[in-house]
């Protein structure tokens, strides 16, 4: 974790954190440590969902900003894009202006967290230089992984469109960390995971935020960790450059790598061969095998089409868990 001290401070010497980084990447577990620890995130909350179940601790005012910003450029109100420029009027700067100053000025620690606010980091630090930014990621296997169980449309149809999603949050986080030294903090999840108290204790001393410690319970069980070696393996060969933006930005955080290595080919081809085998499983459970064996050209997936159009996918996108990641 990285950072230094700016000089600018808003009202009564306040510093808003603004806690931001791709979906699925901790943001919410982050949130939830920091609002434990005394930061007060919004007087509206979205609520909670199936996919986090302990609450999202989105400010709804800066949620639904965002939303309207993104339908205006024609972009999806989850965010999912790779779009660089996303244009704001002078009427919905205005409209962020008022947001802030309804939230600043009233003697407490204060900030949000929203992952769309990564999409928008050079206008609010604009609106509001006093503020620090803690900027999270994940690993990218890991994050594509989350965003498959959830069985969302976008992905269903493009699975692929969720590693470039991936790529274009991460390298803004890294653009703008690199730009900012001074007010940003890169974290990675797996690090607030393993120290929380470390992490708030970084806010305080990178970020000059006057927060305190953690709370003492905090279900971290919601973070899962895949230990699958080849699904970073299949990443290093069909997109490196994913491999080597993770790299960088583990290197902003200042803690030591975790020696992650990307995996060897061997380790891709076994993982294929593994998931071409439970694909052929769960054919055979679904009742394939009673009807005798079919040749290529006749077998069709549940949904129509050439089952050779459909086997890619299959081997990543299987139905979710009861738990969320």
């Amino acid at each position: 974790m990285t950072a230094g001290l700016a000089a600018s401070d808003g009202p009564g010497g306040e510093r808003p954190l603004i806690i931001c980084g791709m979906h699925r990447s901790g943001t919410s577990f982050v949130a939830s440590l920091v609002a434990g620890a005394g930061v007060h995130l919004g007087d509206e909350l979205l609520e909670s969902s199936p996919g986090n179940p302990r609450g999202h601790f989105e400010d709804v005012g800066i949620l639904d900003f965002h939303r309207t910003v993104l339908i205006a450029n024609g972009i999806v109100s989850e965010g999912y894009t790779t779009q660089a420029t996303i244009a704001l009027s002078p009427s919905l700067r205005r409209q962020a202006a008022d947001l802030v100053a309804a939230r600043a000025g009233r003697g407490r620690t204060w900030g949000w967290k929203e992952p769309r606010t990564t999409l928008f980091l050079d206008v609010w630090q604009t609106l509001v230089p006093e503020a620090r930014f803690l900027l999270l990621f994940r690993r990218p296997w890991e994050v594509v992984d989350s965003l498959f169980r959830r069985g969302e449309t976008t992905f269903r149809h493009n699975p692929a469109f969720a590693l470039d999603v991936w790529l274009h949050y991460n390298r803004l986080l890294l653009d703008f960390a690199t730009r900012n030294p001074e007010v940003t903090l890169v974290c990675e999840a797996a690090q607030a995971v393993a120290n929380p108290i470390g992490l708030c204790d970084s806010i305080r001393q990178r970020l000059h935020v006057p927060i305190g410690d953690p709370p003492d319970c905090y279900d971290d069980s919601l973070l899962l960790q895949d230990g699958d070696a080849g699904r970073p393996a299949l990443l290093a060969a069909m997109c490196p450059e994913s491999i080597t933006l993770y790299r960088q930005l583990q290197e902003l955080t200042g803690v030591p790598a975790d020696g992650f290595t990307a995996p060897t080919p061997i380790a891709l081809r076994g993982h294929l061969l593994a998931e071409w085998q439970r694909s052929a499983v769960h054919g055979a459970v679904r009742g394939d095998g009673a009807r005798g064996h079919r040749g290529p050209d006749q077998r069709r997936s549940p949904r129509g089409g050439d089952w050779r159009r459909r086997w890619p996918l299959s081997w990543w996108q299987r139905p979710p868990p009861r738990r969320a990641a």
